[in-house]
């Protein structure tokens, strides 16, 4: 064919054919790739003059995935191509910087790095080739594009490789000694039900408190319903089975070469009244559903299909009475609120079935007669409840100023053992406990609600200084009572702090000269293109990218 085109080049038709030929290629391999170039849709980020495709991401997004997915790690794809495209920027400034520094890559450098991958290595340790080989097939990557990707890795492995020994004697020191000490905090807790309010409020007073405090006397929203029941005994009672019915079920029965008509009878009757009893009730449920849709009046409903009904008046979501606050005897308490809190006013639910233990089974359904909205329950009604809030709201300011009080007397160099013992107040030690807010001691966990709260900012005092923090309602005042240092530091955990230690700096340096070489570089992100790759490949699943 080739050789027949070549002879014959100068031909007409040859000519018309080779240019049908080049159209077809350009329309079928070319044009797509054009139309990303007008649309602005050909890169998802650009750094510099490199683009970075919305099928380069897609083919690294897979790569990356099946790694992960190899080393039984989960896969959240929706975080995943976010951490990809910041990964690929970075590789993106190091491939260049390299580029500047001089630094290339070597063939046998590539050949060590992959035989280390834990990855593609037999249980014995040994490298498999044919591991690599299916990796590389399952997720659709040329052999050439992931030596490529490997390059960038030994390059970004290269860059940060002098970070590795930087000498930090003096910082882990510093470091391990911080880490390892512990502290204990002098408490006193003031809680603001133990101081009195002697003081009567005026008329004018509680009205302003009112006024200004909407918020606490506010009314929640109430529903009022009707629970219409039907009680599969009201359909029982109406159902019959005929003699005909049972020996029809036996002779249709699988069962009839091995038993008997008398055998079966009993237990074919049981079956086919049940069976019969749930039809009837399905026929009523839905007849009763109809009549309340085309607008029956429930009274007459429940007349004509003699139904049970509960009403319920203003009850909240929490299941209480908006009159008395109490809690409201319903019952399948769960499902009733639940319902209730779901519909529109004037609106039914469907028949729901229920079963409560030992008893029959019932069929109910809701109507949703009245919806209270949120209010701000009138003064003359709540004034008693005003007052109590009142009192509440300066026994907390009393509290708090007690707290304030007793800092700045420590600060003028008192201690908070005599003052809380001058003011009645008991005193408390705390056991030790690290940075972290961890207390050894099991026995002491009664301390932990506190610890959790304030060990963070009792590490920033110095030793005696003091602070105070509201606590479930409480007002705790804590003063450094003993700093505990590391005397003996365990030749285990200084190794792992020193590679603790090593890590954070390795890390905090790496940053800096991302951030130093990306100066050089601009670094666009197409968000629309970016918006367009994420919606696509977040309607696939993980397995359908490989």
């Amino acid at each position: 064919m080739l050789e027949l085109i070549r002879r014959h080049s100068q031909s007409i038709i040859v000519k018309a054919f080779l240019t049908i030929l080049a159209l077809t290629f350009v329309l079928f391999f070319g044009i797509s790739d054009v139309i990303r170039r007008i649309t602005g849709k050909d890169y998802v980020v650009k750094i510099g003059s490199i683009k970075i495709s919305p099928l380069e991401l897609k083919i690294e997004k897979a790569r990356r995935a099946a790694m992960l997915k190899m080393q039984g790690k989960d896969i959240e794809d929706k975080n995943l191509t976010y951490v990809i495209l910041h990964q690929l920027i970075w590789e993106s400034i190091i491939d260049q910087a390299a580029q500047d520094y001089g630094i290339v890559v070597s063939e046998e450098a590539i050949k060590n790095y992959i035989n280390g991958m834990n990855v593609f290595r037999n249980k014995d340790g040994s490298f498999n080739a044919n591991l690599l080989r299916r990796f590389l097939q399952r997720i659709q990557l040329p052999e050439a594009m992931f030596v490529e990707t490997v390059k960038k890795d030994i390059k970004n492995m290269l860059i940060r490789f002098p970070f590795a020994y930087v000498d930090m004697s003096a910082e882990l020191d510093l470091f391990m000694h911080a880490n390892l000490e512990k502290r204990s905090l002098a408490i006193v807790e003031l809680k603001p039900s133990s101081f009195k309010i002697t003081e009567k409020p005026t008329k004018e007073a509680l009205e302003e408190f009112y006024k200004n405090n909407p918020d606490l006397f506010m009314a929640e929203e109430t529903r009022s319903f009707r629970i219409l029941e039907l009680k599969e005994a009201s359909v029982e009672k109406d159902v019959q089975i005929s003699e005909e019915e049972i020996k029809e079920a036996y002779d249709n029965s699988p069962e009839k070469e091995d038993r008997t008509y008398d055998d079966m009878k009993a237990e074919l009757e049981t079956t086919l009244k049940q069976e019969s009893i749930q039809s009837r009730v399905n026929e009523v449920t839905r007849q009763i559903e109809d009549a309340l849709m085309v607008g029956e009046e429930i009274d007459a409903v429940v007349k004509k299909f003699n139904l049970n009904v509960i009403a319920i008046e203003d009850v909240d979501s929490k299941n209480k009475s908006a009159k008395s606050n109490a809690v409201i005897s319903l019952p399948y308490k769960g499902d009733i609120l639940a319902v209730a809190f779901s519909l529109d006013e004037g609106t039914d639910s469907s028949f729901s079935e229920v079963q409560e233990k030992q008893k029959e089974k019932v069929y109910w359904l809701l109507h949703l007669d009245k919806i209270t909205p949120k209010h701000l329950i009138p003064l003359e009604e709540c004034s008693g409840q005003v007052l109590q809030e009142w009192e509440i709201h300066w026994q907390k300011k009393k509290a708090e100023e007690t707290a304030s009080n007793y800092i700045q007397q420590l600060k003028n160099g008192g201690s908070l053992e005599k003052i809380a013992s001058k003011d009645k107040r008991e005193y408390r030690v705390s056991p030790y406990f690290d940075r972290l807010g961890h207390i050894k001691d099991e026995k002491n966990k009664k301390f932990q609600s506190i610890i959790d709260v304030v060990h963070e900012n009792a590490f920033t005092l110095e030793k005696t200084e003091a602070d105070y923090k509201e606590i479930e309602g409480a007002f705790v005042v804590y003063q450094v009572n003993d700093v505990l240092s590391a005397t003996k530091i365990d030749p285990e955990d200084e190794r792992k702090y020193k590679d603790l230690l090593r890590d954070e700096i390795m890390d905090d340096m790496s940053q800096q000269l991302v951030g130093y070489l990306s100066k050089r570089f601009e670094i666009k992100i197409n968000q629309e293109a970016l918006k367009q790759f994420t919606s696509e490949t977040n309607q696939s699943s993980p397995d359908e990218m490989f």
